[in-house]
C-alpha cells in the first residue's frame, strides 16, 4: 500500500470495523438474525423494571463519560482501550484496541444477560443483542467494535 501510513491504515481498519458493527446492528433491527442461544432471557415489557447486574470487572458507559446509550446497564471490561467513540442520542459506537476480540466477546456473553439484555444471535466473532430500548452488535477482530442503536 504505497503512500498509506500506519495511522491511515489503522483509521481505515477502524472505519471498516465500525461499519461492520453498524451493519450487524441493522441486520438485528430488520429481524434478519433469528438464531437464539441457550439460556436466552425474555426482554422486559416497556416501562417494566429490569434488574441490572454489572460484573465487578466491568465499567458502565456512564462511568466512561458517555451521555447516551443504556448508560448504567451496558458495560465493558475495566482497562479497555478505545480508539474511536461515537456518543449520539440514537447511536453509541466504541472501537477497541484492547482487550482482544475474543476477551471482549467472552465478557459480553457473560455480562449482557446479567444486565437485562437478550443475546439474539452469536457467531464466532460477532453478537447481536437487545435490551433497555437499545439493539446492539459486536464484531471482534484486531480492533473490535460495539454499536448500540436506539430501538
Amino acid at each position: 500500500m504505497l503512500g498509506v501510513t500506519a495511522r491511515t491504515a489503522r483509521h481505515d481498519s477502524s472505519l471498516r470495523i465500525a461499519a461492520a458493527a453498524a451493519m450487524a446492528g441493522l441486520v438485528l433491527a430488520s429481524g434478519g438474525c433469528s438464531a437464539g442461544t441457550a439460556g436466552e432471557t425474555t426482554p422486559a415489557s416497556p416501562g417494566a423494571s429490569v434488574a441490572v447486574t454489572i460484573p465487578s470487572d466491568g465499567i458502565t458507559l456512564r462511568a466512561l463519560g458517555f451521555s447516551n446509550g443504556p448508560g448504567t446497564a451496558f458495560s465493558i471490561p475495566h482497562g479497555s482501550v478505545l480508539t474511536s467513540r461515537i456518543d449520539q442520542e440514537n447511536v453509541v459506537t466504541m472501537v477497541f484496541a484492547e482487550p482482544s476480540g475474543e476477551t471482549l466477546r467472552a465478557y459480553l456473553v457473560r455480562a449482557l444477560p446479567a444486565a437485562g439484555f437478550t443475546i439474539a444471535a452469536t457467531a464466532d466473532d460477532a453478537l447481536t443483542f437487545a435490551g433497555h430500548g437499545w439493539s446492539g452488535s459486536f464484531v471482534g477482530g484486531a480492533e473490535s467494535a460495539v454499536t448500540l442503536r436506539r430501538q
